[in-house]
């Protein structure tokens, strides 16, 4: 592309004007503002070929009119004759931004009369752009500054403000500078935000303080202070900066946002009675009271953070965990919830059953569920007991009916023998064969009579004297089989007296004599039975030993021996199956507990520990 040359004044030099127009950006624009000559470097910066520019308005140097006030003194300035100097910005063809340093001169051309205009640039663009992109940033940085919700100021040690980042109490930045901090609170402040000022300085370390002031209406305004230490290159303290944040509006809120919390926590933390446990939505445990503490065994600082899986049963975990999803998923799906059971495990591992409501909530982003429990199980055993006792009533009147009747048949049956019986010796037999028959009937139904006792509960409350109530037991057992055969020892140690059901106590001596008694060895066998009956009441209660040397009981059948009806021994020895599960009844109603000893061959043990009745 080659410019087009434009006749110039004579009075300038030819060498000079070919150097110029080689060596520099120059354009020449008449009076109108119409670019008349253009050289290839002008060219250049426009991306646009010279052909293109010749008699077009010179975007540079804009119309008089225009509303810039720039350009207004541009033209007022050169119209005058004289030079004008700056930057002027514009587009090339393509889109480009540039700037060029720009200086015109005016020229007379006395032959046409005319005013021409010399245009002489210098590309900077790239200086621009990186004072451009400087200036933004100071633009920025100042408008940061300004817009913080804080004050800032840089301080010497004595608190003389060295900067600001904005005005301060109706202060300009200038107007706060080699002023004091302290002169802009009230004196009452004084000590205390010099002391935190001097702090900076001996243990190089950033402190936060609040103080107050008032406004020019006597209101009390708060403030949030942060004061942190200037290091110089050799690292020694030159001076601190402190940001004061005003807190007025947060401040009652704050405080009230404190107390209710700390209120909630109060009562929520000393809840003992039921159990609340809150997770985040990960299932981990975030809080936890004392009744969840004194239930499962944990600390909060032991449970805190750990999983909720922690206080599952392990051997029904997946079952509690897929109840424990379906809850949430109801809730999720804005679904009532329904009471969920679930098997839990203490830190000791025992294994204990609980009820629970699941709710939830969130705080902020955060979602959080909250269960609140009941330990379960003193109902659950109450329910599997009634169940039991069901099943043993529904069993009881059923055998009890067959118990009975078949004793009268057996009876029926000789009676009808008898009548038709001529024979004396072969009628005094049938008559012999009447005294197991009636007193078998007889045992059952003392037994049914005794079960009914314990049924009913009726809790007579007396002094018991047992020493009484086990002779009359041995004497009312003297015509059993084997009676004659075994030894008794007898010690009752009753310091303090026992006062409690007199029938009930019968029933369990009775039983578990009788027990011994038909349990005992063989006749045949050379060593000697025995029964050691102990009784030895306390302060808090009376325990009862039946000891014997008899048959024994197999290790396999202990925990069944209190079964209803139920019977574990291979001697034919006659029974119903009822007096173990009358002891077992009555020592529960009493609120006692009973335990048993037994080996095969060597005897059993059965301890009966009463509290006292209130």
């Amino acid at each position: 592309m080659e410019a087009i040359k434009y006749k110039l004044p004579n009075t300038f030099n030819e060498n000079v004007i070919n150097d110029l127009i080689e060596n520099s950006v120059v354009s020449v624009t008449d009076s109108l503002g119409r670019i008349e000559f253009a050289n290839q470097a002008f060219c250049d910066i426009l991306e646009c070929n010279a052909n293109k520019l010749i008699g077009e308005t010179h975007q540079l140097l804009r119309s008089p009119l225009h509303a810039e006030k720039k350009y207004k003194n541009l033209w007022r300035t050169i119209r005058m004759g004289n030079k004008w100097s700056g930057i002027l910005k514009d587009i090339s063809a393509t889109g480009k931004m540039f700037w060029l340093d720009t200086t015109i001169i005016p020229i007379r051309n006395n032959a046409e009369k005319a005013l021409k205009y010399l245009s002489v640039y210098k590309d900077v663009t790239r200086y621009y752009e990186d004072n451009e992109a400087l200036l933004q940033r100071q633009l920025v940085n100042e408008s940061f500054l300004q817009e913080m919700p804080f004050h800032a100021f840089t301080i010497s040690r004595h608190g003389k403000i060295l900067n600001a980042n904005k005005s301060f109490c109706d202060k300009e930045i200038g107007e706060l500078i080699n002023t004091y901090i302290y002169d802009y609170f009230i004196p009452v402040n004084f000590e205390s935000f010099k002391k935190n000022v001097d702090k900076v300085f001996t243990d190089k370390l950033t402190h936060k303080f609040e103080l107050y002031d008032f406004d020019s209406n006597g209101k009390k305004i708060f403030f949030s202070a942060v004061v942190a230490p200037n290091y110089d290159n050799l690292g020694a303290i030159v001076s601190s900066t402190i940001a004061l944040h005003e807190i007025t509006k947060f401040k009652g809120v704050s405080e009230k946002l404190i107390n209710s919390e700390a209120k909630f926590r109060t009562i929520y933390k000393s809840i003992n009675v039921g159990v609340i446990v809150v997770t985040n939505d990960k299932g981990n445990v975030t809080e936890w009271n004392k009744g969840a503490e004194a239930t499962f065994g944990y600390t909060e600082k032991e449970i805190i953070g750990r999983s909720l899986t922690v206080l599952m049963s392990k051997k029904y975990r997946n079952g509690n965990i897929k109840e424990l999803l379906r809850a949430v998923q109801q809730i999720k799906n804005k679904q009532n919830v329904e009471i969920v059971e679930m098997c839990c495990l203490r830190k000791n591992g025992e294994q204990f059953p609980v009820e629970f409501a699941l709710s939830n909530g969130s705080v902020g982003e955060n979602d959080f569920y909250c269960a609140m429990m009941v330990e379960i199980t003193h109902r659950k055993s109450l329910e599997n007991k009634l169940k039991r006792k069901t099943e043993e009533l529904e069993l009881f009147l059923s055998r009890s009916a067959q118990d009975i009747k078949a004793p009268i048949s057996s009876i029926e049956e000789a009676l009808d023998l008898l009548k038709e019986e001529p024979d004396e010796d072969r009628l005094a037999l049938l008559i012999g064969m009447l005294d197991p028959i009636i007193k078998n009937g007889k045992e059952l139904s003392e037994n049914l009579s005794q079960v009914s006792k314990v049924k009913v509960k009726k809790k007579e409350i007396k002094k018991i004297n047992f020493s009484e109530a086990i002779k009359n037991t041995l004497v009312s057992l003297n015509g059993a089989n084997k009676f004659k055969n075994i030894k008794f020892h007898v010690d009752v140690v009753d310091d303090f007296g026992f006062n409690s059901n007199s029938e009930m106590i019968d029933s369990i001596l009775q039983n578990l004599i009788n027990n011994a008694v038909k349990y005992s060895r063989d006749q045949k066998e050379k060593m000697k039975s025995f029964v050691n009956i102990k009784v030895k009441t306390s302060s808090g209660g009376a325990v009862i030993n039946i000891e014997d040397n008899g048959v024994g009981i197999y290790k396999n059948n202990i925990n069944k021996i209190f079964d209803l009806y139920y019977r574990a021994n291979k001697y034919e020895e006659p029974g119903h199956g009822l007096g173990l599960y009358i002891v077992k009844n009555a020592v529960d109603d009493l609120n006692g507990k009973i335990t048993v000893e037994s080996s095969v061959k060597s005897g059993s043990i059965f301890k009966v520990v009463l509290p006292v009745i209130a």
